[in-house]
């Protein structure tokens, strides 16, 4: 793993208060995985809660929503975690943030379209049907002072069920180290304004807000972090 200078903080692991005894693994994506990476988003999509049971006509959405794109586009930058061969977590990335929107508004949202057509109502929405009118009305987000600074995307998660959290800490290693391996010298994740839990759960990996231009009012936050 190549040295990252701005995350040394990853590094350092703090002596758990109870002993462990779970062995976890982390390794590059392969495409056997899919299916558990995407059971994991239905299972951690409510601010890191469990909402299978919001999609039991639409199981793939959630996963189509956070990580399709980047599992189609950007495998290379994709690391999982698990726990007796079964996944447990995920750190998934792209390079190059603005190619990749580009990749998704040619070919991945029209594809979304189609796979989801737009609901009639407007009124009393499910998360599902909310879900799929973002696929049709996407607004494209591209602040080019803060792609300067943070180049790269990604997004991480892992299971409640996980008791190490030094697991967190090594994705994120794992995933950093293959960005700035590859010239990224920063990262930002964007997260709803409603998952407080999750932004939580970021900026103690060290991530931190970053204030969008001209208050561009949007109904998400980025956090970022150097590399």
């Amino acid at each position: 793993m190549l040295p990252i200078d701005g995350a040394n903080d990853l590094f350092y692991k703090v002596p758990p208060k109870q002993i462990c005894n779970k062995i976890y693994t982390i390794r590059p994506f392969r495409n056997s995985d899919e299916l558990g990476i995407f059971r994991q988003c239905r299972m951690t999509y409510q601010d890191g809660r469990d909402a299978t049971d919001l999609f039991s006509e639409h199981l793939r959405l959630p996963g189509n929503k956070k990580v399709g794109a980047l599992l189609t586009f950007s495998p290379e930058y994709c690391f999982v975690a698990e726990e007796d061969g079964e996944l447990c977590g995920y750190a998934l990335a792209t390079l190059d943030s603005m190619e990749f929107q580009k990749k998704c508004e040619l070919a991945w949202l029209p594809e979304m379209c189609m796979k989801y057509p737009k609901p009639e109502k407007t009124e009393g929405l499910t998360l599902a049907e909310m879900i799929i009118v973002s696929f049709h009305n996407h607004k494209p987000f591209r602040p080019l002072n803060m792609f300067q600074r943070f180049p790269s995307l990604l997004t991480m998660s892992v299971l409640s069920s996980v008791e190490d959290q030094g697991v967190l800490k090594n994705l994120l290693a794992c995933i950093l180290s293959a960005l700035k391996a590859n010239g990224s010298h920063g990262a930002y994740i964007e997260v709803l304004k409603s998952e407080c839990s999750m932004i939580d759960f970021y900026k103690k990996l060290g991530f931190f807000d970053v204030p969008l231009a001209d208050n561009q009012e949007e109904d998400f936050v980025i956090l970022g972090r150097t590399i």
